[in-house]
């Protein structure tokens, strides 16, 4: 108010909107305070009038040229433009359908850009596009900041060719250094994914998935070691003596997970106590470092076997816990890549020293699904969903690793889609997906 300009646009001008009829101030109606006490609440006639005096306010700020806008629904309930339209004193223009794009500066500095690089457009049309862009990105405010940054090329996603580093991400003179959960990850998964997450470190912090399943681990691991008795009590007390320490967004999520948890170690006893088909103890959270041939590949693969155990024939069986909500199906078991590099490492030493020296043929491995019960006729809720793989046939192993390590040599970290996407964190930066698209086109 008390201000003019050449041109006002007053756009939304909305029966429902503009008048606004609706009772003014909060539930206290702190608006009927006044000078000599309570005043009483507006009228609906008073309200209007409030509001036509608002819009004159409105109107009369352009010296020359005035633009007033509404929408127009084709059905009587939907919207409709306001009544005050009428009383402007010159006829409104209908502009039927839809304008060609949103009108704000960024729709208009998109449809610019396009312009400038269509081949259907005439030589002339994309050069006045770009004078039209260099214009939008001169202008600054009284500070000299950019008013329409966005318009200038050095902050167009995908204008340059792909950079590479002048150092190598690894030495191709040295094996190639991998995790037994980092080969599905790579190979079979997401390359792109395991990128980011393992080595740019640009993974979101540990979740309280994932501090449930260390602590079930630290426990699995201590009652296998004998350093804990396999007593359901003594495991929730040591539970409760860490359980504060995990980050949960709220108490009853707190007080569900722990609940989950005292489930996950029921069946884990369960499971600790049963007949395994012969199977006895060797170690447990048991460290290996070894490096395989893959093809023109070298491999090394380090990491921890949850449990191993010795099978009635004397071979090493590895058992790998995990504490997720899902699980693979049984072909995926099979063709497990974290499973399937365990047993080869069996084959390649990892587990000498544990059979005091003599090299052990691997027996097979299996998951056991802390979180998800058995089959019925395996046990039902007591018992863990028990997935096994059987002894390696074949070289379906060494491919996976030779794919893996020619990826990380070659860095060839492309995007791959399927389930895994869902509770992706770098969706945002990925090319296969309409978030992170952007970034290339």
């Amino acid at each position: 108010k008390g201000l003019e300009w050449r041109f006002v646009v007053v756009a939304g001008v909305q029966e429902g909107l503009w008048p606004d009829l609706r009772r003014r101030g909060s539930l206290l109606e702190a608006d009927r305070i006044g000078r000599d006490g309570l005043a009483e609440p507006l009228t609906p006639g008073a309200l209007l009038a409030e509001e036509r005096r608002l819009f004159y306010v409105a109107a009369t700020r352009a010296r020359d040229r005035l633009v007033v806008t509404a929408v127009k629904a084709p059905a009587e309930d939907g919207d409709q433009p306001s009544r005050f339209l009428a009383e402007l004193g010159a006829e409104p223009k209908d502009v039927p359908g839809r304008p060609r794009r949103p009108l704000a500066v960024s729709a208009l500095v998109a449809e610019l850009r396009a312009t400038t690089v269509d081949p259907d457009a005439s030589p002339a049309l994309r050069d006045a596009a770009a004078h039209r862009l260099a214009s939008l990105a001169a202008l600054t405010d009284e500070e000299g900041q950019a008013l329409v940054p966005a318009a200038h090329p050095d902050r167009w996603w995908g204008l340059f060719e792909p950079t590479r580093s002048t150092v190598p991400l690894r030495d191709r003179d040295q094996p190639v250094s991998l995790s037994p959960s980092a080969l599905e990850n790579l190979a079979t998964t997401c390359s792109l994914q395991w990128f980011l997450g393992r080595e740019v470190k640009a993974a979101a912090p540990a979740t309280a998935a994932q501090g449930f399943g260390n602590v079930v681990h630290v426990l699995a691991d201590e009652v296998a070691s004998g350093r804990t008795p396999a007593d359901l009590d003594v495991l929730m007390a040591r539970l409760d003596s860490v359980w504060d320490a995990l980050a949960f967004d709220a108490p009853w999520k707190s007080a569900q997970e722990k609940a989950h948890a005292r489930v996950a170690l029921e069946r884990f006893l369960q499971w600790h106590v049963m007949d395994r088909g012969g199977r006895t103890p060797a170690a447990s959270e048991h460290g290996f470092d070894v490096t395989l041939e893959a093809g023109e590949y070298e491999v090394r693969i380090r990491g921890s076997m949850d449990r191993v155990e010795t099978d009635e024939h004397g071979r090493a069986y590895v058992v790998d816990f995990k504490t997720g909500k899902s699980a693979p199906t049984r072909d995926e078991v099979a063709h497990h890549p974290q499973l399937a590099v365990y047993q080869l490492a069996v084959r390649e030493g990892a587990l000498d020293e544990v059979f005091d020296g003599h090299r052990p043929e691997p027996g097979g491995a299996e998951l056991v699904q802390l979180r998800q019960a058995a089959p019925k006729k395996e046990g039902g809720d007591a018992l863990p969903k028990v997935q096994a793989q059987e002894p390696l046939e074949g070289e379906w192993v060494g491919d996976l690793l030779a794919t893996a390590a020619g990826r990380v040599l070659d860095e060839r970290f492309t995007p791959t889609t399927g389930q895994h996407c869902a509770n992706c964190a770098f969706r945002a930066s990925c090319s296969a997906q309409p978030e992170g698209r952007q970034i290339v086109e």
